[in-house]
């Protein structure tokens, strides 16, 4: 990825001219965690630092270059470093087409904690469907977009690792996406070929009613099919409750890691409730909070997710994150965690 930054940094102050604009940020993160009930040899605490820049440059309504990445430090009995490109990329817009080339995170599943037809998007964690330390990585890729009124069409082609570190499981993959807004429904329908895996198919929709319902679906065919539905409600006082349900087909491509091949059709659950600024008053506003709960409902194994946080001033935030897996430790997807409960507790400095 070095060498593709180079170069599109050569080429981004050619482009300098009238209606450019420059954005950059910076955030630091230090967290610690605590395990209890450790049921396997290791250590039971941790410390993570976290620096994450950014810097975006736009020239007119034609050239945009971006770039994000995250270095990481954790210690955990030892000390291991590593630097994440998340991603880096230069999009084009000539005529009625907007070309990319670069790294890019894409979403084109339309689930919360699950997806079935984000075939280029970040792997979704269940038990952090909001990426809350943004480690999110895209894809390398040469992408083509057309949009014409409520139609958008999209072609790409994702490598499994040219300039990156090849990924197990990651195949190169070209795909296409058709999107359009239709009686109210926000629908695409997506096919996609893997080197070395199967065809792909799905689809999937978004719809809004009124002012505080959401629904979305979505379906794939891969040798079998997955499925998922789910809904948000949001009241008028700002509390979000979101709830899905997913069921994945016995297959390599949609089993979840750790679970046996004879696991068989898996089924899952997924609530999620939280208020951003607690109360409107001096005191409360600064806070955030939400509990979550995700459950494999075949073996009945299940975690529970606290998240608390509250804004000081504008660049600084204090969080507090914890999981409490449970289930038979043998045999059950979230029962094996190797942990009765995991406490994270951390500040974010934001520029």
């Amino acid at each position: 990825m070095r060498a593709l930054g180079l170069l599109i940094l050569a080429i981004v102050p050619a482009l300098a001219g009238e209606g450019s604009e420059t954005r950059y940020s910076l955030s630091v993160t230090d967290e610690g965690e605590f395990a209890t009930g450790l049921r396997v040899p290791g250590a039971d605490n941790g410390n993570l630092l976290l620096v994450e820049p950014s810097f975006a440059y736009k020239s007119g309504d034609r050239w945009r270059f971006a770039t994000s990445l995250a270095g990481v430090t954790q210690t955990q009995g030892d000390t291991h470093a590593r630097v994440r490109v998340k991603e880096t990329y230069l999009d084009v817009t000539l005529g009625d087409v907007d070309f990319t080339v670069g790294k890019r995170i894409l979403r084109w599943g339309t689930g919360y904690a699950f997806t079935a037809t984000g075939i280029l998007d970040p792997p979704r964690m269940a038990t952090d469907p909001t990426d809350r330390l943004s480690l999110y990585q895209g894809r390398e890729m040469v992408k083509a977009d057309w949009v014409e009124g409520k139609h958008d069409i999209t072609v790409a082609w994702a490598s499994a690792g040219v300039l990156d570190t090849r990924r197990p499981g990651v195949y190169d993959t070209t795909a296409l996406r058709y999107n359009v807004l239709a009686a109210g429904f926000d629908t695409s329908v997506i096919v996609a070929h893997q080197g070395g895996g199967a065809n792909f198919a799905g689809a999937n929709f978004t719809r809004v009613i009124g002012t505080a319902v959401e629904l979305h679906g979505e379906f794939a065919w891969r040798e079998a099919a997955a499925v998922l539905f789910g809904g948000k409600y949001t009241t008028a006082s700002g509390i979000t409750t979101i709830a899905e349900f997913y069921t994945t087909p016995d297959t390599a491509y949609f089993r979840s890691p750790g679970l046996p091949a004879s696991a068989g059709r898996q089924h899952y659950g997924y609530v999620r409730i939280a208020k951003s600024r607690v109360r409107e008053r001096p005191g409360w506003k600064e806070w955030d909070v939400a509990a979550s709960w995700v459950a494999n409902l075949n073996d009945g194994s299940h975690v529970a997710v606290f998240d608390a946080g509250r804004r000081f001033g504008n660049h600084f935030y204090t969080y507090g994150h914890a999981q409490a897996p449970a289930g038979k430790h043998r045999g059950s997807e979230y029962g094996a965690i190797p942990y009765s409960a995991l406490t994270s507790i951390g500040v974010t400095f934001q520029l």
